[in-house]
């Protein structure tokens, strides 16, 4: 089956659109149930392949801390892999605490890599990378909204 790159687009979208919206179960719907997640570039200790809940899981303690974020993810290029297309993306992300000394805002601009494969009909995510590029601002806000998030629970 053959998809076009705005069908695409709207799926990168839609997972990007629900973390602001910290709506992460309507965001895995279009992961399959297990992903490879390469955040290397970002810190992590290493690429994990892990199901799709404990990534959910994840995102829902990094992100819950931040006051507002915005993720914006334009696709850039498709190609295909076999049973795998290939997605090459920009993404800018913005994340903001209020009232943080250090500073209030951190900005990532870099790129994704994403291989989505046709599961039982329906384009899955199958692999994601973020591959950072340039961060601006409070580079610890992360481990502020990890802490918030904890703090919470």
């Amino acid at each position: 089956m053959e998809y076009t790159k705005d069908q695409i687009q709207d799926i990168i979208s839609f997972v990007a659109q629900k973390w602001d919206e910290r709506l992460f179960d309507q965001a895995k719907s279009k992961f399959h149930s297990i992903v490879e997640i390469d955040y290397t570039s970002l810190g992590a200790p290493s690429v994990t392949h892990d199901p799709i809940d404990n990534l959910c899981n994840n995102w829902k303690i990094v992100l819950n801390g931040f006051d507002k974020t915005l993720h914006t993810v334009k696709v850039n290029s498709i190609e295909t892999d076999n049973d795998l297309i290939v997605v090459h993306s920009s993404v800018n992300a913005y994340h903001f605490i209020a009232n943080v000394q250090e500073g209030e805002e951190w900005t990532i601009n870099g790129h994704y890599v994403h291989k989505l494969k046709n599961i039982d009909g329906t384009l899955k995510i199958v692999y994601m990378k973020l591959q950072v590029d340039e961060q601006q601002g409070n580079l610890k806000l992360i481990m502020e909204s990890t802490k918030k998030t904890m703090t919470i629970q």
